[in-house]
């Protein structure tokens, strides 16, 4: 987290930056994106794996997932990639973001992915651990 701190700090902080995280049994990594609409506004992202798609039961899982990001009210959201891998993402502008809010963003993210992989593979299945 040092890292992310020192280079927010410095404005050294650029698109490409990524460093692993790790809290529990979720591992993702935090980045640094251009915005889609504005390549100069910089995104830091905090995303996490969850859990494989369950084969069979992905209408349950995309509804369960859809009520728990109305749960975050704005703040993550859960997503599926193209190789049916689960994530939990956060992100914010990078612009006059402070230390702390930095700090909230990855600890709070990473804490309800560790939550949140547990309770969706209980009710989906161990199998689909990543």
């Amino acid at each position: 987290m040092s890292r992310i701190l020192q280079g927010i700090g410095s404005g050294t902080l650029d698109v490409g930056f990524r460093e692993p995280i790790r809290r529990g049994s979720a591992s993702g990594y935090v980045s640094v994106t251009g915005d889609a609409e504005e390549q100069d506004n910089l995104l830091l992202r905090v995303s996490l794996t969850i859990m494989k798609v369950a084969p069979g039961r992905e209408r349950n899982l995309y509804r369960r997932l859809l009520e728990l990001n109305r749960t975050f009210q704005g703040r993550a959201s859960f997503s599926v990639d193209d190789d049916d891998i689960v994530w939990l993402t956060a992100g914010r502008p990078v612009e006059d973001l402070d230390p702390s809010e930095i700090i909230d963003l990855i600890l709070w993210t990473s804490e309800q992915a560790d939550r949140f992989d547990d309770i969706l593979l209980e009710e989906f299945g161990y199998e689909h651990r990543l």
